[in-house]
């Protein structure tokens, strides 16, 4: 049997132009949020260590993160997050740090620009606090959830509410204090718990 014109041209087409709409497309977008945090876990049972963090349970929280969405919304995210404290009292300071990826589902709402997305995500958590004479550091394995609605202003730039919890547990601190350095090791119920919910809004860069 021999095609006719048109079946020879309908054939072409969709052997040409039907892998381009099969493929999937990959969007990019940057964000970058400000806002407050609070400590959400409840005191350690260590009373040393009761004292010195009961003072800093809200700070100043910020993030950064690069996503990357498939055609079908769903995608991954890298994201950095960290939260600071202070208080007058000995000249107390306190950092959290979490770095890691984390699955991402991205859902436009039907009158848009508006987006709503929701991610999960593991990866390296740490904790940094200062005095006047002293310093602590310690280290372990977090985790992040994250909830945000997104309004694109224009085809690159939008602005973007961001909510979040990231927890994690240190029960190992190195401490240096007049010169001396020294490792404590806790009991999982007598470590601290860095645990944390927050609130930001910032701006978005959409590469595509």
């Amino acid at each position: 049997m021999f095609f006719n014109k048109s079946q020879l041209i309908e054939t072409i087409n969709w052997t040409v132009y039907q892998p381009e709409k099969q493929k999937q497309t990959l969007r990019a977008i940057l964000k970058l949020n400000a806002g407050f945090a609070t400590r959400t876990a409840k005191e350690t049972v260590n009373e040393d260590l009761q004292k010195y963090f009961s003072k800093l349970r809200l700070g100043f929280a910020w993030d950064a993160s690069s996503d990357f969405i498939f055609s079908n919304d769903i995608g991954f995210r890298v994201s950095f997050y960290q939260f600071r404290a202070s208080h007058s009292d000995q000249h107390i300071k306190d950092r959290i740090t979490f770095i890691g990826p984390a699955f991402l589902i991205r859902i436009p709402f039907d009158q848009k620009p508006w987006e709503f997305d929701a991610s999960v995500g593991i990866g390296y958590i740490e904790y940094r606090g200062k005095q006047r004479l002293a310093k602590f550091y310690g280290a372990s394995l977090g985790v992040q959830f994250s909830i945000g609605f997104d309004y694109k202003i224009s085809p690159k730039w939008g602005i973007g509410v961001n909510m979040q919890s990231t927890m994690g547990e240190i029960i190992k601190f190195r401490h240096e204090k007049n010169g001396e350095k020294w490792t404590a090791t806790y009991e999982v119920d007598e470590g601290e718990d860095i645990s944390q919910t927050g609130m930001g809004i910032g701006i978005r860069y959409y590469f595509k």
